[in-house]
């Protein structure tokens, strides 16, 4: 499914910064998105009463949201809303979709629309996390390049990558996507930070297996086999294999693995 034609309810416009991301990915032509009045409202709604903004800047980011994507916008009757069978209070979501000929509806709350509600009008629920890793693996350059827009436009506060993608993350909930972002971004960095690590500090093991026992990791080496695992319930978090690399990496990881390469700069350059 390339470019599709993509629904967002209004619990993933609420959410900063999911929301900022999955427009930009909108911006970029990665996707057709489309809203109705009644989803643009629930997320204001939501924004007005946590005290995140007021009535008149609620009206504000609506103006802004129909003047960015002029063809967003769609009219929902409300005869059509009365016989969708989905949950009451997001049947005008599905409504809205079979208006858009949306093949997607980006929701956090699956459980509102049941695959039996949707299959007749040939719609699927995807969640977040889900509807960006597939945008990841359709086009890996431009939704990095999104992530680092995304954090280079952050003024108020300024957010690094890895600061933005821990914000998603943790707060947002789209751990595979940013898991992804973080391979494809820092995979490199983390596996030479090791490297120097396991050639420098590493004990010798039978069978010419190298390996560093560390305060949160340990690094293993056998032959052109790497792994680093996380001295906690995660396990293994990356595996270079045939010049393959997978893993689940966090951005405290990424963190971590920095303050460690300037410990051992710092340690090398005492000793040199």
């Amino acid at each position: 499914m390339t470019n599709p034609s993509v629904i967002l309810d209004s619990c993933v416009l609420y959410p900063m910064p999911l929301r900022d991301t999955l427009l930009r990915a909108a911006e970029a032509e990665l996707y057709q998105v489309y809203f109705s009045q009644e989803i643009l409202d629930g997320a204001t709604r939501n924004l007005v009463r946590k005290g995140r903004i007021t009535d008149d800047k609620a009206a504000r980011f609506q103006q802004m949201l129909k003047m960015h994507f002029p063809e967003a916008m769609v009219e929902v009757p409300s005869e059509l809303v009365a016989v969708m069978n989905n949950d009451p209070g997001d049947r005008h979501v599905v409504a809205a979709a079979i208006i858009a000929k949306a093949e997607v509806i980006v929701t956090s709350n699956l459980k509102h629309f049941p695959a039996e509600a949707l299959i007749p009008y040939k719609i699927e629920a995807w969640h977040p996390d889900d509807f960006l890793v597939h945008l990841d693996e359709l086009f890996p350059e431009k939704m990095i390049q999104v992530i680092r827009q995304q954090s280079k436009d952050l003024k108020n506060p300024p957010l690094t990558v890895i600061e933005l993608l821990n914000k998603l993350e943790k707060n947002n909930r789209v751990p595979k996507f940013t898991n992804s972002i973080l391979l494809s971004e820092y995979s490199d960095t983390v596996f030479q930070i090791a490297k120097k690590a396991l050639n420098k500090l590493g004990r010798l093991a039978p069978e010419g297996v190298r390996y560093l026992e560390g305060e949160r990791y340990r690094l293993w080496q056998k032959g052109q086999i790497f792994t680093i695992t996380a001295k906690n319930h995660r396990g293994e978090i990356m595996r270079l294999e045939n010049d393959e690399v997978r893993g689940n990496l966090s951005s405290e990881d990424i963190k971590a693995f920095q303050i460690f390469e300037k410990e051992l700069e710092k340690e090398f350059a005492e000793k040199s």
